[in-house]
């Protein structure tokens, strides 16, 4: 299994992430899209938008905001239903932290889904806040350092 975490630097690209991001978002787990999409779904310099591609199909999609030039945070990371529990989003996660890390980045935070908090504490982070809802949905702030 080859995974690879492609970086959108075209529209037809990004594209294919917001579809992947409604795939999980919007149809699945039944978020508004007028709350999934938001002003940094496009291409600049705040935002890297990454495709996560399995043997050559997509199989999900982040978003990456960088806050610093030493942090950055991990947004509306999701893999399609059929490519879970395979390793996917671990390796994708990786992936990520060694771009950031070789971008500077020392610090990695996120807004976990409660229900994703024991996923992303075996990969390493740490939950730094009470848990807070948003988008109706319990979640937990969460940080590592790289």
């Amino acid at each position: 299994m080859h995974i690879e975490l492609v970086l959108a630097q075209d529209a037809q690209t990004l594209a294919r992430c917001l579809r992947v991001r409604e795939a999980v978002f919007t149809i699945e787990k039944g978020v508004a899209k007028e709350i999934e999409v938001d002003e940094l779904d496009c291409l600049n310099e705040m935002c890297d938008h990454f495709l996560i591609r399995c043997d050559g199909k997509d199989a999900g999609a982040l978003r990456c905001k960088y806050e610093s030039e030493n942090a950055a945070h991990i947004q509306r990371f999701c893999v399609l239903k059929e490519y879970r529990a395979r390793g996917i989003g671990k390796a994708a996660l990786e992936q990520l932290e060694s771009q950031c890390r070789n971008k500077g980045c020392r610090t990695l935070e996120l807004d976990a889904k409660l229900s994703a908090a024991g996923f992303y504490e075996k990969c390493g982070y740490k939950a730094v806040s009470e848990t807070f809802i948003e988008a109706d949905v319990p979640h937990v702030k969460m940080r590592k350092g790289l």
